[in-house]
């Protein structure tokens, strides 16, 4: 990520300059205390104007529906109250102009409103860009006199410069920067230091970042500090410019560089090259989130587990229990018991020591090992149906969190998070879920993957057939793979279902071990297990290695 700069903000303002002039405020949305969206309408076109003042994230820029729903905008159902203060003052008003304030990085809106006595009132909305110190600031332009902030600073957060409501608001502190366009070449070279050039040009002069001035650097061929000199002036002159954006989204610039793609302006530039990071954040985030409630819950099963085992061994005397006390039956009438153990022979005819209560008999006391025999045996049968229930839901936890890790789509991790955690928060349900299935053409087959549990569901429920074949990797977490005849005589070929397990392993938690176990079968003999788990069990299947 790099810093939305000063020049970008300048190229923005002449770019979009004639659509903003005599423009309708239609409609204010804040779909969170960093993020505005204003609906605007101008010659007959509406575009959707976004302001983000994160301290990560600060730009500004027109949407394109695309990247709109990249940004995975929600909407809360009662308006934040500098919203509210916009649609009071601003919403419906026409824009009388815009700029970019010289050597900053404020974008300012100026709007006439008229109050209940139909008195005009100038008002300007300024968007300071300025990192942590981002903020947006309406004021009444004839007073300078701030209505209202996106973020008050007090004399406590800030010792410059206070920003609230009845306050008189003033720039910034200027930044004791040159316009390189009027500095001389002389002048150029005792300004900086040759052992700290990126950081000493960028500091000492205006609209130049460091990475710009590497790459203007970069570009200097053959090398002179004067061709350098002059390649700046050039650049900051403003006479033409084409956009690129690197293939990685590592760095953006105003001019081509190797591995890039160009944009159409300035304002897609910025779009595009946002609205792809703010997506990553997005997905990262939510991915976190579902990997530390997975990882959470899987701590516990595994705890939960070896308690288990613990428990379980414990029942592994129930056959012994109840060999003693056919033992001791067999021997019922063999008189009284006189000492707290009796030696007798077992039905190998071996001799064997049994603890006895002696005050009891032969009888009462075989029925004693019989009642803990019971108990035992019905231990290990509860304790065996819970084992199972707990191993399966550590296989399921484990299969979506390889799920989870391996997403690269948003909407993929919202289905794995509504379809877990929906008690947790059930607003993820109220979005567009991912209910397409990615596949691929191969040989005249079409060939399903299942990302995800919901996808899955939607292989077995709607796309499949009953003659399909479905694939699994054997005994580890993975996709659900699908191939789709074309009639119910379709004899599959043997290339096409190799085809369909590499697609298996490729998408399971052993895709990188030199050989994976693939089963597959018919999908009329799969079916979904009777459990809040929703497993599928098979049968009749068959098992590949690839």
């Amino acid at each position: 990520m790099i810093n939305f700069d000063s020049l970008t903000l300048k190229l923005f303002a002449i770019e979009n300059a004639d659509f903003f002039l005599g423009a309708k405020i239609q409609k204010i949305q804040q779909p969170s205390k960093y993020e505005i969206i204003f609906s605007i309408r101008s010659s007959g076109q509406t575009r959707k104007f976004y302001i983000n003042f994160s301290p990560d994230f600060y730009h500004l820029c027109f949407m394109s529906a695309e990247n709109e729903k990249k940004r995975n905008f929600i909407i809360p159902k009662s308006a934040l109250m500098f919203c509210m203060l916009l649609r009071k003052y601003v919403q419906n008003a026409k824009i009388t102009k815009v700029n970019a304030v010289k050597n900053e990085r404020i974008f300012e809106i100026y709007f006439d409103y008229f109050n209940e006595l139909n008195d005009k009132i100038s008002l300007c909305l300024a968007i300071e860009l300025m990192g942590k110190h981002s903020n947006v600031i309406l004021y009444n332009y004839d007073t300078n006199v701030i209505i209202g902030c996106a973020h008050n600073v007090s004399s406590e957060k800030s010792r410059e410069r206070e920003l609230f409501g009845s306050m008189p608001y003033v720039y910034p502190p200027k930044q004791n920067k040159k316009n390189l366009l009027k500095v001389s070449f002389d002048s150029f070279m005792n300004s900086i230091d040759r052992d700290n050039l990126f950081q000493s040009v960028s500091a000492k002069f205006n609209y130049l970042t460091m990475i710009l001035v590497k790459e203007i650097y970069n570009k200097t061929i053959p090398f002179s500090f004067e061709n350098f000199y002059l390649n700046l002036k050039n650049f900051l002159s403003l006479n033409s410019y084409s956009y690129y954006i690197s293939n990685d989204y590592s760095v953006y610039f105003l001019f081509n560089i190797e591995n890039s793609f160009q944009c159409e302006n300035v304002n897609s530039m910025i779009d595009t090259y946002f609205s792809f990071h703010q997506n990553r954040a997005i997905k990262e985030k939510l991915r976190s989130v579902i990997l530390k409630l997975i990882n959470s819950r899987l701590k516990k099963l595994r705890v939960l587990k070896e308690k288990q085992d613990e428990q379980i061994k414990k029942t592994a005397k129930a056959g012994y229990y109840k060999n003693l006390a056919d033992i001791l039956m067999s021997n019922a009438y063999s008189g009284n018991i006189y000492s707290d153990v009796v030696s007798l022979n077992d039905f190998n005819n071996q001799k064997i020591n049994i603890k006895v209560d002696k005050r009891l008999s032969f009888t009462e006391n075989a029925n004693n090992y019989y009642l803990l025999y019971k108990k035992l045996k019905s231990s290990f049968e509860h304790l065996s149906s819970l084992i199972k229930n707990t191993e399966s839901e550590i296989l399921y936890l484990e299969e979506q969190k390889f799920y989870t890790e391996n997403a690269s789509d948003l909407n993929c991790l919202k289905d794995i998070y509504s379809d877990m955690f929906y008690e947790v928060d059930n607003s993820l349900k109220e979005k567009e879920s991912s209910t397409n299935v990615d596949y691929i053409e191969y040989k005249g087959y079409r060939i399903y993957t299942g990302k995800n549990k919901k996808q899955n569901d939607i292989i077995l429920s709607k796309i499949s057939s009953p003659e399909d074949i479905w694939l699994h990797p054997l005994n580890a977490a993975g996709a659900h793979v699908l191939i789709k005849i074309n009639n119910s005589n379709d004899v599959i070929p043997d290339d096409v279902i190799l085809k369909a397990a590499k697609i298996a392993k490729d998408y399971s938690s052993q895709k990188n071990n030199s050989k994976t176990s693939i089963i597959y079968t018919k999908r009329k003999y799969v079916k979904k297990a009777n459990n809040k788990i929703a497993f599928v069990t098979y049968k009749n299947e068959t098992e590949i290695v690839v």
